[in-house]
Protein backbone atom coordinates (compact mmCIF):
# COMPACT_ATOMS: atom_id res chain seq x y z
CA UNK A 1 0.00 0.00 0.00
CA UNK A 2 1.20 3.57 -1.30
CA UNK A 3 -0.26 6.76 0.36
CA UNK A 4 -0.43 9.88 -2.28
CA UNK A 5 -1.89 12.81 -2.00
CA UNK A 6 -4.01 14.42 0.50
CA UNK A 7 -7.20 15.19 -1.03
CA UNK A 8 -10.75 17.03 0.33
CA UNK A 9 -14.00 16.07 -0.29
CA UNK A 10 -16.23 19.36 0.97
CA UNK A 11 -20.11 20.72 -0.21
CA UNK A 12 -23.33 20.84 1.24
CA UNK A 13 -26.31 18.83 1.46
CA UNK A 14 -30.22 19.14 2.31
CA UNK A 15 -32.02 17.83 4.72
CA UNK A 16 -35.84 17.43 4.10
CA UNK A 17 -37.69 14.83 6.54
CA UNK A 18 -35.08 14.22 8.93
CA UNK A 19 -33.12 12.70 5.79
CA UNK A 20 -30.66 13.18 3.15
CA UNK A 21 -28.26 10.90 0.94
CA UNK A 22 -25.80 11.69 -1.40
CA UNK A 23 -23.35 9.68 -3.51
CA UNK A 24 -20.08 11.62 -3.07
CA UNK A 25 -17.51 9.13 -5.11
CA UNK A 26 -18.70 6.57 -7.73
CA UNK A 27 -16.78 3.65 -8.78
CA UNK A 28 -14.73 4.15 -11.28
CA UNK A 29 -13.64 0.34 -11.53
CA UNK A 30 -10.14 1.17 -11.01
CA UNK A 31 -9.96 -1.11 -7.68
CA UNK A 32 -6.41 -0.52 -6.96
CA UNK A 33 -6.85 3.13 -6.05
CA UNK A 34 -8.39 4.17 -2.86
CA UNK A 35 -8.93 6.91 -0.42
CA UNK A 36 -8.70 6.78 3.22
CA UNK A 37 -10.81 8.86 4.90
CA UNK A 38 -8.69 10.62 7.75
CA UNK A 39 -11.21 13.84 8.83
CA UNK A 40 -15.43 14.09 8.77
CA UNK A 41 -16.62 16.99 9.99
CA UNK A 42 -20.20 18.27 9.58
CA UNK A 43 -21.84 21.59 10.91
CA UNK A 44 -24.79 23.08 10.43
CA UNK A 45 -25.26 25.68 7.50
CA UNK A 46 -26.11 28.49 9.84
CA UNK A 47 -26.99 29.03 13.41
CA UNK A 48 -30.73 28.87 14.51
CA UNK A 49 -32.04 32.17 15.76
CA UNK A 50 -33.57 31.80 18.27
CA UNK A 51 -36.50 29.30 16.81
CA UNK A 52 -35.42 26.33 18.60
CA UNK A 53 -32.84 23.13 18.27
CA UNK A 54 -31.42 22.33 15.53
CA UNK A 55 -29.32 18.86 15.26
CA UNK A 56 -27.79 16.08 12.65
CA UNK A 57 -26.30 12.79 12.57
CA UNK A 58 -24.28 12.08 9.63
CA UNK A 59 -22.61 8.90 8.09
CA UNK A 60 -20.14 7.65 5.78
CA UNK A 61 -21.17 4.59 4.25
CA UNK A 62 -19.23 2.55 1.37
CA UNK A 63 -22.74 1.26 -0.11
CA UNK A 64 -26.25 2.75 -0.33
CA UNK A 65 -28.40 2.60 3.00
CA UNK A 66 -32.13 2.59 3.54
CA UNK A 67 -32.75 6.94 4.86
CA UNK A 68 -33.51 6.68 8.32
CA UNK A 69 -30.71 4.43 9.22
CA UNK A 70 -29.09 4.12 12.63
CA UNK A 71 -25.28 5.03 13.43
CA UNK A 72 -24.08 1.08 13.32
CA UNK A 73 -20.33 0.39 14.40
CA UNK A 74 -21.46 -2.98 13.79
CA UNK A 75 -21.95 -2.66 10.11
CA UNK A 76 -19.01 -3.06 8.26
CA UNK A 77 -20.50 -0.62 5.33
CA UNK A 78 -20.56 2.18 7.52
CA UNK A 79 -17.31 3.93 8.61
CA UNK A 80 -17.24 7.43 9.85
CA UNK A 81 -19.70 9.09 12.08
CA UNK A 82 -20.64 12.75 12.95
CA UNK A 83 -23.06 14.30 15.12
CA UNK A 84 -23.51 18.09 16.51
CA UNK A 85 -26.96 19.93 18.32
CA UNK A 86 -27.31 23.70 18.21
CA UNK A 87 -29.99 24.72 20.86
CA UNK A 88 -31.09 28.17 18.75
CA UNK A 89 -33.13 29.70 22.01
CA UNK A 90 -30.31 29.66 24.46
CA UNK A 91 -27.12 30.06 22.33
CA UNK A 92 -25.92 26.58 23.33
CA UNK A 93 -23.64 24.51 20.91
CA UNK A 94 -22.93 20.85 21.52
CA UNK A 95 -19.51 20.94 19.46
CA UNK A 96 -19.60 18.51 16.08
CA UNK A 97 -18.34 14.91 17.16
CA UNK A 98 -16.71 12.84 14.67
CA UNK A 99 -15.61 8.98 14.90
CA UNK A 100 -13.83 7.36 12.21
CA UNK A 101 -12.76 4.11 11.27
CA UNK A 102 -8.93 4.30 10.19
CA UNK A 103 -9.53 0.33 9.01
CA UNK A 104 -11.61 0.99 5.94
CA UNK A 105 -10.43 2.36 2.41
CA UNK A 106 -13.10 3.49 0.00
CA UNK A 107 -12.07 2.04 -3.18
CA UNK A 108 -15.39 2.27 -5.09
CA UNK A 109 -18.35 4.09 -3.67
CA UNK A 110 -18.84 6.70 -1.37
CA UNK A 111 -21.97 7.94 0.19
CA UNK A 112 -23.10 10.42 2.76
CA UNK A 113 -26.14 9.86 4.45
CA UNK A 114 -27.90 12.25 7.14
CA UNK A 115 -30.62 10.68 9.85
CA UNK A 116 -32.69 11.86 12.25
CA UNK A 117 -31.48 15.48 11.11
CA UNK A 118 -33.67 18.71 11.57
CA UNK A 119 -34.69 19.56 8.54
CA UNK A 120 -31.83 22.32 7.03
CA UNK A 121 -28.94 23.04 4.77
CA UNK A 122 -25.33 21.31 5.80
CA UNK A 123 -21.52 21.58 5.48
CA UNK A 124 -19.29 18.72 5.07
CA UNK A 125 -15.59 17.95 4.70
CA UNK A 126 -13.97 14.82 4.38
CA UNK A 127 -10.14 14.84 3.98
CA UNK A 128 -8.26 11.86 3.27
CA UNK A 129 -5.22 10.56 1.63
CA UNK A 130 -5.05 8.43 -2.08
CA UNK A 131 -4.00 5.23 -1.48
CA UNK A 132 -2.43 2.73 -4.22
CA UNK A 133 -3.52 -0.84 -3.45
CA UNK A 134 -2.22 -4.83 -4.75
CA UNK A 135 -4.51 -6.86 -6.63
CA UNK A 136 -4.67 -8.76 -3.18
CA UNK A 137 -4.94 -5.64 -1.02
CA UNK A 138 -7.94 -4.15 -3.33
CA UNK A 139 -9.81 -8.03 -2.47
CA UNK A 140 -9.57 -8.05 0.72
CA UNK A 141 -10.80 -4.01 1.01
CA UNK A 142 -13.92 -4.82 -1.61
CA UNK A 143 -14.68 -8.35 0.76
CA UNK A 144 -14.78 -5.71 3.86
CA UNK A 145 -16.80 -3.21 2.02
CA UNK A 146 -19.60 -5.73 1.34
CA UNK A 147 -19.52 -8.02 4.40
CA UNK A 148 -22.24 -6.68 6.67
CA UNK A 149 -23.52 -7.21 9.84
Amino acid sequence: MKFGRTRTLRGQITVVGGVARENLIVSDGLVNMGFLVERFVTWDSKLPNGTGNRFHTGILSLDTMIPGTDMNAGDNRQIAWSMSSVNGVDGGIIQPMSIIDPDHIVNRDLFLIFTDSTDAVYNYLIEGRVVSLTDDEAIITIIKETSQA
